[in-house]
């Protein structure tokens, strides 16, 4: 389906089918209930010398990074509040990573289209505050591999997070498969106050310009949050060997918009482990999974989801693998729950498709263990067109 991002932003074209869960699994930690010392700004370590960004008027906009004379290693800092953030070409090694951060205090936020961009490889992006505008992209990193994000606060954009590439017709260096983005880490990430996703990872079009977009391959991220999203509150497509360990999201879907409005989405050609999930309350279904090959998912805690009465709490489909020769989906759920406290009735606690239209593979069965549910809130508790070998649900309360 056709997506369109606020604004002058960009276009991509969308798969998306919205999920929801609840909470009789004791929901992961979020990041404001994590130890102080976890969620503070400590200083980063720094191992080079440290380096004060220039500023452009009320912005930092740096389009080749070699011109201020860094060096692997160093510290560039952004030394005080400004509209925009525009850092391009920056590169460590992996034994050297550049760190960007900020001086303590600074906020970043007032541009119309991104409040933070940047591009590289081997960085290191910690401790940064953005408070942005509604028709702006928070943080986004693209055409980069080996870099990290820890520590990030987005309050206020269109997409709060966004990674992604998009291959440029003019330039053979931007496109698969010479372009993959490759070995990115974001840890201890918020966003709340997004008028569309709240993160937008991997490019949700196969081809941009006529060339085909990169994969992300190797993906790690730890406690993020999501919280008032106009759209999906987090969806991740096109990710090989995901690592997904702690997100929640709050208040998801609000603008109501058909196919982009789940709590959390596991989209086309997507793999790996993802736990401890947890959702309260979205428009649309709680979880979404169209992943690629064995697909662990445990620790599921989804509460107040499916609220427009159109949709499920968990949904389960096949996906095309976009040509990256990924194996059949094998689902395994392990602990989830579907919790309900408003009277709204879903159609399905657990909904399983797994079709194989558009040239997906047939899905090897899988197994889902310790399912409990609302049976007051859902018409049925699970439809199995796939006839997975289903093992030990419950009808819990």
């Amino acid at each position: 389906m056709i997506k369109t991002i606020v604004g002058l932003l960009l276009c991509g074209t969308m798969l998306l089918i919205s999920c929801s869960k609840s909470n009789d699994v004791v929901a992961p930690t979020s990041p404001t209930e994590r130890e102080e010392t976890e969620t503070e700004n400590t200083p980063p370590q720094f191992t080079g010398k440290k380096i004060n960004l220039p500023l452009n008027g009320s912005s930092v906009y740096i389009k080749d990074a070699g011109a201020i004379s860094y060096e692997p290693g160093d510290t560039l800092v952004i030394p005080q509040s400004v509209m925009r953030v525009a850092l391009y070409n920056v590169n460590g090694t992996k034994e050297k990573p550049v760190i960007v951060t900020a001086e303590r205090d600074v906020v970043i936020g007032g541009h119309d289209r991104t409040s933070f961009d940047i591009k590289g490889s081997f960085v290191k992006v910690v401790n940064i505050n953005i408070k942005g505008a509604p028709t702006a992209i928070g943080i986004r990193a693209y055409y980069c591999s080996d870099i990290a994000f820890q520590n990030v606060n987005v309050d206020g954009a269109a997409i709060g997070f966004m990674l992604k590439n998009d291959a440029m017709a003019d330039n053979p260096d931007s496109y698969y498969p010479k372009a993959v983005i490759k070995n990115i880490s974001i840890a201890n990430i918020s966003v709340k106050n997004c008028t569309n996703e709240g993160y937008y990872i991997g490019n949700t079009s196969d081809y941009q310009n006529g060339f085909k977009n990169s994969p992300i391959i190797g993906l790690t991220v730890k406690n993020c949050r999501a919280e008032n999203t106009g759209w999906d509150g987090f969806q991740v497509t096109n990710a090989q060997d995901c690592n997904v360990d702690g997100i929640t999201v709050i208040n998801a879907g609000t603008e109501n918009k058909e196919s982009q409005m789940s709590g959390i989405a596991i989209q086309d050609a997507t793999t790996g482990r993802f736990k401890n999930l947890s959702v309260n309350k979205s428009t649309g279904a709680g979880l979404t999974l169209f992943s690629n090959g064995d697909t662990h998912v445990s620790n599921v805690a989804l509460q107040d989801v499916s609220l427009s009465a159109k949709s499920y709490g968990i949904i389960v489909d096949n996906r095309y693998d976009r040509g990256f020769n990924l194996p059949p989906k094998k689902l395994l759920l392990e602990n989830a729950s579907v919790k309900q406290t408003t009277s709204v009735k879903g159609k399905n606690a657990l909904y399983v498709i797994n079709g194989t239209n558009n040239g997906a593979k047939a899905a090897i069965p899988g197994t889902v263990t310790n399912f409990t549910y609302d049976r007051e809130s859902w018409q049925k508790k699970t439809v199995d067109y796939a006839k997975n070998a289903y093992i030990g649900g419950t009808d819990g309360r």
